[in-house]
């Protein structure tokens, strides 16, 4: 029978979403052929930084991955190994030191099936009965977060992003709670931090504009446009996700009373999606009319 050491390894692997040596090297910025000596009978104890690396993308400690400390093995160190902490007031787990059991990289796909439908049902199902539900979701997301690892962890992250923002969106505009909605905008924005999806950051950020501009608060509403405009930057940004920007902005300058500006912004997102080219310098606002 094959030591533990491989087989451990490999399934926290895949368990993380890198479904082959190639891919965990390829994260790990090392050579394949290094993926396969840790995966081997007889694993040799990883050098510092690539222990911390492998224990961050894997969500476990090192004997837990089957390798040996070269002093011996240290049983009651990964007895006594817990999480970091447990679900914050921000609604988001922290992230946790070693997850006791993870979930497998299938979970991934199983909650992003589940948000998706969720994005579809927003525009036929009743607010009310889609707010519960999608609440409920997140803190399905918010539990998995803590149980997963790698790309799987950061599929799940993106995943409870967009969720977040589906009930942001039900708060806003249809059950008119500002305050709330600005709440879970936050929490969006931190999941989409744990995701490292800026593009889906950008959104949120656009999103939040809203609020203040529907107070009339323009330079605060502008101000939330220059950070998704910047989020938007580190995508690349599609040119439907970049006209979207500039139409978020003229509908944030019509409630402020600034007319003009949004119809020469309504122009600059035609001119966009004309050109259909990432290079486009929408990133930039347009100038004011004179």
């Amino acid at each position: 029978m094959r030591p533990a050491g491989s087989t451990r390894l490999k399934s926290a692997r895949v368990a993380a979403g890198y479904h082959s040596q190639q891919a965990l090297a390829d994260a790990l910025q090392v050579g394949v052929r290094q993926v396969r000596r840790w995966e081997s009978d007889t694993p040799p104890w990883p050098q510092p930084e690539m222990a911390q690396a492998l224990t961050r993308l894997l969500g476990q400690d090192l004997q837990s991955l089957g390798f040996t400390p070269p002093d011996g093995p240290h049983p009651e160190r990964a007895r006594h190994s817990a999480f970091a902490g447990a679900v914050t007031g921000g609604g988001l787990p922290a992230v946790p030191r070693q997850a006791l059991s993870l979930q497998p990289a299938t979970a991934a796909e199983d909650f992003t099936a589940v948000t998706r439908s969720h994005r579809r049902l927003y525009w036929s199902v009743a607010p009310a009965t889609l707010h519960p539900a999608a609440l409920a979701h997140a803190a399905l997301g918010c539990a998995l977060l803590l149980e997963t690892a790698g790309q799987t962890r950061q599929r799940i992250a993106a995943a409870l992003g967009e969720t977040w923002l589906v009930a942001a969106r039900i708060e806003f505009f249809d059950l008119r709670d500002a305050d709330r909605a600005r709440q879970t905008l936050v929490r969006a924005l931190q999941a989409a931090g744990e995701a490292d999806a800026p593009l889906l950051g950008a959104a949120i950020l656009a999103h939040s504009a809203f609020i203040p501009a529907w107070a009339g608060e323009r330079d605060a509403a502008l101000e939330r446009i220059t950070a998704a405009r910047t989020y938007a930057r580190r995508g690349p940004a599609c040119a439907n996700l970049l006209a979207w920007l500039d139409a978020v902005e003229a509908e944030c300058e019509t409630r402020c009373g600034h007319t003009r500006t949004a119809l020469q912004l309504i122009q600059h997102a035609e001119g966009i999606l004309a050109a259909g080219s990432r290079q486009h310098p929408a990133h930039r606002r347009p100038p004011a009319p004179g």
